[in-house]
């Protein structure tokens, strides 16, 4: 993996505030304000980006529902598109996806939109994200993609996540099946342990030499709404902060200490991580699979997370589902 001096992706919190409380999701056990950051702070950061390294992908989302900010959220996105930045994946529930944010997603300059939906009944999505309406999500869904082929819209890309569970492994292949024949993205992930937060799927934390350097260490800097910067994605609760962009720039923390972290994974000095990072089985999950309703909608996908990347994660690209 070659040694990168800016991060290739940049999770940014832009609000902490959520509308659901999903079984699987580090926060609601969180101690810390869930509060929305300041816009200044916001283009602070995406100034630097685009900067920096305008392929880092921004995702204006960590811990909480970018869509919550209504209207304010797409002067946002816009504004980061206008300091250089080109590539934009927003990460939603999709509850509201009404015509207003509707619009406001397809003219901001959003590159990538994934919907997180982990259900493809009622009962079982309201059981894991409880607060959501899978009648909402879904008829929200659709209304999005007729909005897009009435447009003839090829972007944003959008993505269908299946986060796995116990609960709903049942339902997998219905899900694929059903949105692939729409003509999206679906992805699955492997249930996350946040950090240790939520007891996930890779329970058994390896320190042989099985073990790998983590993904989410290595090419993602995680940003909290106070301008936190902290382990990884997965730190949700800020277990271990490495500074904060009111006082450095994001280069200066990237290579501060976040590049005594990524020296330990890169050389597997595993037991010397810091404890958050020993503990904390996700380095095997940040992979996933992705399926894909055609040739086309694949090459697309794949440009996209792979330009500007010096080194990327494997997924398995499946064309077909099953």
């Amino acid at each position: 993996m070659i040694k990168t001096d800016f991060p290739q992706q940049c999770v940014i919190e832009v609000t902490a505030a959520c509308d659901q409380s999903c079984i699987h999701c580090g926060r609601a056990f969180m101690e810390r304000p869930k509060k929305t950051m300041r816009v200044d702070m916001f283009q602070q950061i995406v100034r630097e980006i685009g900067r920096e390294n305008p392929d880092c992908e921004v995702w204006p989302t960590f811990m909480g529902e970018a869509l919550l900010l209504g209207k304010r959220l797409f002067p946002m996105i816009r504004y980061a598109r206008e300091a250089g930045c080109r590539k934009i994946t927003l990460n939603s529930n999709g509850n509201r996806l009404t015509e207003e944010n509707i619009e406001g997603l397809l003219s901001c300059g959003l590159d990538r939109f994934i919907v997180s939906c982990d259900g493809h009944s009622a009962q079982t999505y309201e059981r894991i994200r409880v607060g959501g309406r899978f009648e909402r999500l879904y008829s929200g869904i659709h209304r999005l993609l007729e909005r897009m082929r009435s447009a003839r819209l090829e972007t944003p890309l959008i993505e269908l996540q299946f986060s796995i569970f116990d609960e709903n492994e049942h339902e997998l292949e219905d899900f694929k099946k059903y949105w692939l024949d729409q003509g999206v993205v679906v992805k699955c992930r492997p249930k996350v342990f946040w950090s240790g937060t939520i007891p996930g799927g890779g329970r058994r934390v390896s320190m042989q030499s099985d073990r790998t350097p983590c993904l989410w260490a290595l090419d993602t800097a995680a940003i909290h709404w106070n301008g936190s910067v902290v382990m990884c994605a997965i730190d949700c609760e800020g277990k271990y902060v490495a500074g904060n962009v009111a006082h450095q720039s994001l280069k200066e923390i990237w290579n501060g200490s976040l590049a005594w972290l990524r020296s330990l994974q890169q050389q597997r000095r595993f037991r010397e991580l810091p404890e958050i990072c020993r503990q904390c089985p996700d380095w095997k999950v940040k992979k996933a699979q992705a399926f894909f309703p055609s040739d086309g909608v694949r090459e697309a996908y794949e440009n996209y997370v792979r330009r500007g990347r010096t080194f990327h994660e494997t997924h398995e690209l499946v064309g077909e589902p099953g």
